[in-house]
């Protein structure tokens, strides 16, 4: 087996682990008995358990970050685009909800992915900032408020998904709608705010 390849089966056996029984379950002996390899080889690829840990939530990360690009890529206007990421969230959520939450509750994992997840908040916000105001529709504050604000409606849809198991269709429109709607509002008023902030 190519290394590349054993990389990914333990971290896929790490993420069947975590995802069924706890991270609690994971160590590197069991990860080893679990993809048939030795506890010497997991650690060749991963020194300690928390860098086991930390690098399957890096990839779960990564592989999110990457759809939501593409979602975003392939939208041919605002609308679209704001679905198609919304969606490709909630999927993933519905899909790795657990993992992740599992993931997160450990303190030394969460705390290592900090900064990294504050990185990759940061690229998402300025790719969506560049493709939401391309037409200059609103001013750059005001543009970076309504994304930051539509990715926290979009992440309280995903806690409520995982929550609940609601449907994830009628979830989706009522995320999309309610980030809509408060764009559109914004664009209409912008005019009173930027009045209002220049007489202060």
């Amino acid at each position: 087996m190519v290394p590349e390849a054993r990389r990914d089966l333990i971290l896929d056996v790490t993420a069947q682990l975590v995802t069924t029984e706890g991270v609690s379950a994971v160590s590197m002996e069991r990860v080893g008995r679990e993809a048939q390899i030795s506890k010497a080889l997991v650690y060749n690829y991963f020194p300690s358990r928390n860098l086991l840990l930390q690098a399957l939530l890096m990839r779960e990360n990564r592989a999110y970050q990457i759809q939501q690009i593409k979602a975003a890529e392939t939208a041919t206007d605002l609308e679209t685009m704001v679905r198609a990421t919304t969606r490709a969230y909630l999927d993933q959520v519905a899909a790795k909800g657990v993992l992740i939450e599992r993931l997160m509750g450990e303190p030394a994992i969460a705390e290592a992915m900090g900064e990294i997840e504050l990185i990759g908040r940061q690229q998402a916000i300025d790719y969506l900032l560049s493709r939401i105001n391309a037409n200059k529709a609103l001013s750059e504050p005001l543009a970076r408020m309504m994304v930051e604000v539509g990715l926290g409606i979009t992440g309280a849809g995903g806690a409520y998904l995982d929550r609940t198991g609601c449907d994830i269709d009628l979830l989706e429109d009522m995320v999309v709608d309610m980030i809509l709607a408060s764009l559109r509002v914004t664009q209409e008023r912008q005019h009173l705010w930027r009045k209002g902030s220049e007489s202060t």
